[in-house]
């Protein structure tokens, strides 16, 4: 197993179902997106393309969700006809790069970033879109929103386990 893979597992505190690729990395060099394929090892649809595993942005990110921001993000979508317009493109275009990776025998996903159809349903998925891509709107306003990195020390030790000393400020 590759190092990228042990510190994502670490970051993830689970085993990876699929080959992953880091597409984009923290200020200590550590993974922070993971690009997925559109089905993992046992054929299970995957539909979000791009996996936020970084702790900080993780924790971050969760309490956007928690104090209400997906149900804002949505109000505007409907409020704000250009908010709106990138991000259904975005959402076309998500799936049609998603698609274009499926070998043709596979369950194909659905949804555009993170599933979504209709609506917003994780700001992880369009802030790892985001970092990965720079084409998301709604990432955009995530990350605008938690900040750039600010992690005094690595969140992974150099043994692949979980850093005692790591935190995350806000």
């Amino acid at each position: 197993m590759d190092n990228e893979k042990k510190t994502v597992e670490a970051q993830l505190d689970r085993s990876v179902r699929s080959d992953i690729n880091v597409t984009t990395k923290c200020h200590f060099n550590l993974p922070v997106v993971i690009k997925v394929p559109p089905n993992l090892d046992d054929g299970t649809p995957f539909p979000t393309s791009y996996w936020l595993t970084c702790p900080m942005y993780n924790k971050k990110v969760g309490s956007l969700e928690s104090h209400g921001m997906i149900k804002e993000l949505d109000k505007q979508l409907k409020e704000n006809k250009k908010l709106y317009e990138l991000w259904n493109e975005r959402q076309d275009s998500y799936k049609e790069e998603r698609d274009s990776e499926n070998k043709g025998d596979q369950i194909v996903p659905s949804g555009g970033v993170g599933g979504a159809k209709e609506s917003i349903k994780c700001l992880h998925a369009h802030l790892a879109d985001e970092l990965a891509t720079e084409k998301n709107a709604v990432g955009k306003i995530v990350l605008e929103s938690v900040g750039g990195f600010n992690c005094e020390e690595p969140c992974i030790d150099e043994n692949y386990k979980k850093n005692i000393k790591w935190k995350s400020k806000w």
